[in-house]
C-alpha cells in the first residue's frame, strides 16, 4: 500500500478532529508511514504528516483492510454502528486505528514493554495481547487520542500522542523514574518512532494501568464544594500525596537552584502587561496592588536572608485537580506527565520550583470552589489550608518556597485571567478574584 494514496482521505478527515493542533486551512502533506503489519488483506501503520507553516508532524494510527473482508472484528462497549471507513482506496477501506484492536496487536509486537513485579516479559506480552482484544476509545479527545484496553482482569489505557516531538518523553520518563511508586498509574508499554521527517525518535504511544472506577478530582472538589462537605481530609490526602511525587522526583534526578529574582520579577512584569490590556478586567488599583506584590517577591534585598534558597527539581508541569483520579480503592493518582504538548521536550523537561506544581493545585482548588454554584470563602481557605498542611507533613516549605509559591500563584493567575477573557467571559472573576485574594494577603 503506498500511503500518498491515501492522503485525500487523511487529511480532511483528521484535520476536521479536535486534536489536530492548528488551523485546518494550513497546508498539511504526508511525508511518510512506519508500517507495523502487512498481509494480503490489512495493513497496519501509522501514517506521519507534516503541517508546513509549523512544521509539526502528527501521527496518524491507521488500518487498511480489504473490503472483501466482511467481517469487522473491532470489540467496543459501544455500538460498532459508529465506526466508518475514512475512505477507500484500491479495494481497501481505510479505518482509524486508534478504534481497531488490529491495529493495537500490531503495535504491541514491536512495543517496549515494562514487566510487573514477578512477571516475565512474555507474560507481560500475552498480558498485552489479552487487553487489545477488547478496546473503547474513551471519545473525549483533546490533544491526544485515549484509548481503554479491556480484555485482561486489569484493564489498561493507551495514549497517543498525536503531535510528536524527538528527544525522552515525560509520559515515559517521570512514571519510569517513579517506579513501583503507588500514587500513579503502573507504566505497562510504550514505543518510540524513527523516520526521516522526524529527524529523531519521538514517543508516539504509552500504555499504563487504567484506574478502576475513577473519579476526576476536579469533578470530585467541585461537587464537594457545592454540598459544602468538609474539604480537610481529602486536600490533606492531595497535599501529601504531591509532597512524596517531588521527594521521589528530587531522588531520582536531582536539585538545583532555583529561578532568580530577576528571572521572576520580568515574568510577572510580562504577564502583568498582558493581562492589563484586558478592557475592563483590571483597575488601576488592581495593577498598582499587583506591582506592589511583584516587588515584594522579587526584591533581592528583601529576601537574601531566606535560610533555604528556592530549589528546582523535576516537576509534573501541568498539575491540576483534572489530573488527579480517586480510584474505587480510595487512593488518590497523579497522571499526564506529559507537560504542554506543542511545546519542545527539552522545555517541558527542564527542571522547575516544585512551587509550579503547587501552585498550580491551589489556583484549581480557587476553580473548583468558584465554578461550584455554591462559592464559600471559608471553604476554599480551609481546601489550600489542609492542602498546605498535607504537603508539610511529607515535604518541607520554607521562606524562599513560600514566596515562590504566592510568586507562580500570581503568574497563574494572571495567565488565567487572558485565557478567560479571550474563551470564557463569563469565568474571568474565578481569576480576578484570585488575583486580588493573593495581593492582599
Amino acid at each position: 500500500m503506498n500511503i500518498e494514496d491515501w492522503s485525500a482521505a487523511i487529511l480532511p478527515w483528521a484535520q476536521g478532529k479536535r486534536w489536530w493542533p492548528v488551523d485546518p486551512k494550513q497546508p498539511a502533506e504526508v511525508v511518510g508511514e512506519v508500517p507495523l503489519h502487512d498481509s494480503a488483506d490489512s495493513h497496519v501503520t501509522i501514517a506521519l504528516l507534516k503541517i508546513s507553516e509549523s512544521e509539526l508532524i502528527v501521527q496518524l494510527p491507521l488500518l487498511a483492510r480489504a473490503q472483501h473482508r466482511e467481517t469487522h472484528d473491532t470489540m467496543h462497549h459501544d455500538s460498532q454502528n459508529d465506526i466508518q471507513a475514512i475512505g477507500a482506496v484500491n479495494g481497501f477501506a481505510l479505518f482509524d486505528g486508534t478504534a481497531e484492536p488490529e491495529f493495537w496487536r500490531a503495535w504491541a509486537k514491536s512495543a517496549t514493554l515494562i514487566p510487573a513485579r514477578d512477571e516475565t516479559e512474555q507474560q507481560t506480552r500475552e498480558r498485552l495481547d489479552r487487553a487489545t482484544s477488547l478496546i473503547k476509545p474513551m471519545g473525549v479527545e483533546q490533544s491526544n487520542t485515549s484509548v481503554l484496553l479491556l480484555g485482561d482482569d486489569q484493564p489498561l489505557i493507551a495514549k497517543v500522542f498525536r503531535v510528536l516531538h524527538c528527544g525522552e518523553h515525560p509520559e515515559v520518563q517521570l512514571p519510569s523514574a517513579l517506579g513501583d511508586w503507588e500514587g500513579i498509574p503502573r507504566l505497562n508499554a510504550y514505543s518510540y518512532l524513527e523516520h526521516d521527517a522526524l529527524g529523531g525518535s519521538a514517543c508516539a504511544i504509552v500504555i499504563a494501568d487504567a484506574v478502576n472506577d475513577a473519579q476526576d478530582g476536579f469533578v470530585t472538589l467541585q461537587s464537594m464544594a457545592k454540598r459544602g462537605d468538609d474539604p480537610t481530609p481529602v486536600s490533606t490526602q492531595i497535599g501529601a500525596l504531591i509532597a512524596h511525587m517531588h521527594n521521589r522526583l528530587e531522588e531520582a534526578f536531582g536539585s538545583s537552584a532555583g529561578p532568580s529574582n530577576e528571572n521572576l520579577k520580568q515574568r510577572l512584569n510580562t504577564s502583568l502587561s498582558a493581562a492589563a490590556e484586558i478592557d475592563g478586567a483590571l483597575s488601576q488599583q488592581d495593577v498598582s496592588a499587583i506591582e506592589s506584590t511583584i516587588r515584594i517577591l522579587t526584591d533581592a534585598d528583601g529576601n537574601a536572608n531566606d535560610s533555604s534558597p528556592a530549589k528546582a527539581i523535576r516537576v509534573h508541569g501541568d498539575l491540576h485537580l483534572g489530573q488527579l483520579l480517586l480510584g474505587s480503592n480510595g487512593a488518590w493518582n497523579v497522571v499526564d506527565f506529559e507537560g504542554e504538548p506543542l511545546r519542545p521536550i527539552a522545555e517541558r523537561s527542564k527542571p522547575d520550583s516544585p512551587a509550579r506544581d503547587i501552585a498550580g493545585m491551589l489556583r484549581s482548588f480557587d476553580y473548583a470552589a468558584e465554578s461550584s454554584g455554591a462559592f464559600d470563602a471559608d471553604w476554599l481557605d480551609a481546601a489550600r489550608t489542609a492542602f498546605l498542611a498535607g504537603y508539610r507533613s511529607c515535604r518541607a516549605i520554607s521562606a524562599a518556597d513560600a514566596r515562590m509559591i504566592t510568586a507562580y500563584e500570581l503568574e497563574k493567575a494572571l495567565y488565567e485571567l487572558q485565557y478567560e477573557a479571550k474563551f470564557r467571559p463569563s469565568w474571568i472573576a474565578i481569576p480576578l478574584n484570585g488575583i486580588r485574594r493573593l495581593v492582599r494577603s
